[in-house]
């Protein structure tokens, strides 16, 4: 029967997925969206994925702590490459991706070029705002991501410790004419602060 082929194709796809990855019932768009959440919804039920929010299921994936989850970075990238859209976290979602701060935000935040709306995902939020295209026009995704992280820390507010693990996210930067041009379309007070702290590090070599 068709309703066993689509089963058998759902379930090696399961078989052959990584612990910790995203399935969705977009990732079977050729079958009908209601069969497919079916028979997710069913290997959710066998313990085979676990349900992270409406059409969006994870490998299971067990560890010596309990049942290991994804980030909200992954879940967030998963949706929007689902989308096929562009996502970036701000706040202090983009805070904690580079270790400028150990908070872990109950509501995980993140621009999109698509549409604006919220998710729960295991007791926490998941909200995509919509942003300008300015956002998105970085070259490096992770340094657009480190401008959020640094503008919600604020002028004036760096502390010695964020300016270190700054230093070290930059020297991967160092040669880099696009990271350069990125930086131009960064806010003034984070240009001069991101530029210094790359002559610091080819002085540092230097001496």
């Amino acid at each position: 029967m068709k309703e066993d082929f689509i089963g058998n194709i759902v379930n090696n796809v399961i078989e052959q997925a990584n612990p910790k990855s995203l399935l969705m019932i977009s990732d079977f768009p050729q079958y009908d969206p209601t069969y497919i959440s079916k028979l997710l919804s069913s290997a959710a039920e066998r313990g085979r994925l676990v349900r992270l929010a409406n059409g969006i299921y994870m490998k299971s994936a067990d560890s010596p702590y309990g049942m290991a989850m994804p980030s909200m970075i992954q879940i967030a990238e998963a949706i929007a490459e689902r989308d096929h859209v562009q996502c970036l976290p701000v706040g202090e979602t983009a805070e904690n991706m580079f270790g400028l701060s150990e908070q872990v935000p109950m509501k995980a935040i993140f621009l999109t070029s698509g549409s604006a709306r919220s998710i729960n995902i295991g007791g926490r939020v998941l909200q995509f705002k919509r942003g300008v295209p300015r956002n998105f026009a970085f070259k490096d995704r992770n340094l657009a991501a480190l401008c959020q992280a640094i503008k919600s820390i604020g002028d004036g507010n760096m502390t010695g410790e964020q300016i270190s693990v700054i230093h070290e996210i930059m020297k991967h930067y160092k040669d880099n004419e696009e990271a350069r041009a990125d930086i131009q379309l960064m806010p003034i007070w984070i240009r001069k602060l991101l530029t210094k702290v790359l002559k610091d590090i080819a002085k540092n070599e230097v001496d």
